[in-house]
């Protein structure tokens, strides 16, 4: 079904095109941080006030299923850099330079530079790979993964986190996304003669929600009026942003790509204190858009499950660079990376939702006084959620939502589904032996509700 309402939304040159051998593209990458898919227009989940990203996705691609591997803002942008799962990077918390505060998910010790720290592999990374490719690279906002450049941007004008978004007092001085922005456009005016990478990263409409009162009277008496407040001045300034390349006469010469790290939640989800860190759909389901003519369609919507680590590669994919480690170049028919790139999925056509979408998160908050670690794998219609707690595991049964019926996620199945359960499980085992993760196996053996989380 999804693979012939895909291709009615394709144009014959399309059809026709092969990866190009002409310049390499230049690469708009923005992402937000926290942004729900029903603050964007082209979802179709409210009525939001976003007509530049509407106007990307009706020119480009949208991804109706886009999950992030960890809903976590660090291991997220690892995961996004690198392609890898979690697991994989190692990246699993927050990281800061000077001593956090308590929260689980974030390393306790100050980390300066995870790139130079052992138990992270971040450094083999499609921005990497770019700037050795003679890409001009820049990163302009919230990086989140430490306070400075790690060595492959020749720009950059970005910060760890918890730089508040008012450059002095909320509404008496500048908004840090415009200001962000008018770098952004300064870095694509002075290199548009290109190959650039710009890693456009906006701290907004995470909180501290305030923003400009011309973008929050236009949602005034909404619900969360000052969240969609704050995504419509985000929409203004992708247009901005847009507009620069529209103006430079590259705006077909470049790939868009439009996504955040994670969403969030408006109600008490278990192990969350700030609406995050949970595989929810509010919180693991995430905006993607991608525009690039060359190669993608007009318009169309893909609707089988992705996932952020699949960006890396679609990256280099488009760029025509072939990753290299240790002077080992990727293997035939294999990749280094865990992702897959999108490009070569979405031209081949099937749009049928053949692989499970797998998260790994850690909590924010306990459950019942215990943390733990969390797994959950989505198919097309049921997702399964279990967590290994270090306390008492056998208080805490799983959870088994059937999307089809129940979207909200609001009736566990788990206790009375066990048949189901085993078979999800056993796809999240076979999941964990592709991608070493060696404990998925022990997670997934589930004889009975009391060892779900063992």
């Amino acid at each position: 079904m999804y693979r012939r309402q895909f291709f009615g939304t394709m144009t014959a040159p399309l059809l026709a095109a092969q990866i190009p051998s002409q310049r390499p593209p230049n690469i708009l990458f923005v992402i937000f941080d926290k942004c729900r898919t029903d603050a964007i227009g082209a979802y179709g989940e409210r009525r939001s006030q976003t007509p530049n990203i509407d106007a990307l996705a009706a020119s480009g691609i949208r991804f109706e299923n886009c999950f992030t591997p960890q809903a976590l803002c660090g291991p997220a942008r690892a995961s996004i850099l690198t392609g890898l799962y979690p697991h994989r990077h190692g990246l699993r918390r927050n990281v800061y330079p000077t001593k956090p505060s308590a929260m689980n998910s974030n390393y306790q010790e100050a980390i300066p530079d995870p790139f130079r720290d052992t138990r992270f592999d971040l450094w083999d990374n499609f921005v990497f790979y770019l700037s050795n490719a003679g890409y001009i690279t820049g990163a302009i906002g919230k990086w989140h993964l430490g306070p400075g450049n790690p060595g492959f941007f020749d720009y950059f004008k970005a910060f760890n986190s918890t730089l508040r978004h008012w450059i002095g007092k909320p509404h008496h001085s500048r908004y840090r996304p415009d200001v962000h922005t008018e770098l952004g456009m300064s870095f694509i005016e002075q290199h548009a003669g290109g190959p650039f990478f710009l890693y456009q990263s906006y701290y907004a409409p995470h909180e501290p929600l305030d923003p400009p009162a011309e973008f929050l009277e236009k949602h005034r008496g909404e619900e969360h009026a000052a969240y969609h407040a704050a995504v419509s001045n985000l929409d203004w300034n992708v247009g901005r942003l847009v507009e620069t390349l529209r103006r430079k006469n590259i705006l077909d010469e470049t790939l868009i790509i439009v996504t955040t790290e994670h969403g969030r939640s408006w109600q008490p989800r278990p192990g969350t204190a700030e609406g995050m860190c949970t595989a929810y759909e509010e919180s693991s389901r995430i905006p993607l858009i991608l525009r690039y003519p060359r190669l993608l369609p007009s318009g169309g919507v893909w609707r089988s499950g992705v996932s952020l680590v699949d960006l890396a590669p679609t990256i280099l994919e488009t760029a025509g660079i072939q990753a290299v480690k240790g002077g080992i170049l990727e293997p035939a028919g294999g990749s280094f990376f865990q992702g897959h790139s999108l490009i070569g999925l979405v031209r081949a056509g099937n749009d049928t939702w053949r692989r499970p979408i797998v998260m790994e998160n850690i909590p924010q908050a306990a459950i019942d006084g215990s943390f733990y670690e969390e797994r959950a794998l989505r198919t097309e219609r049921y997702k399964l959620i279990l967590r290994k707690f270090d306390n008492r595991p056998e208080l805490r049964p799983g959870e088994l939502y059937d999307l089809q019926t129940d979207p909200r996620e609001e009736r566990n199945l788990y206790p009375h589904s066990q048949a189901l359960v085993k078979q999800l499980a056993g796809q999240l085992a076979a999941w964990g032996r592709q991608y070493h993760l060696n404990y998925a196996r022990r997670w997934s053996v589930l004889p009975r509700p009391t060892l779900a989380s063992r």
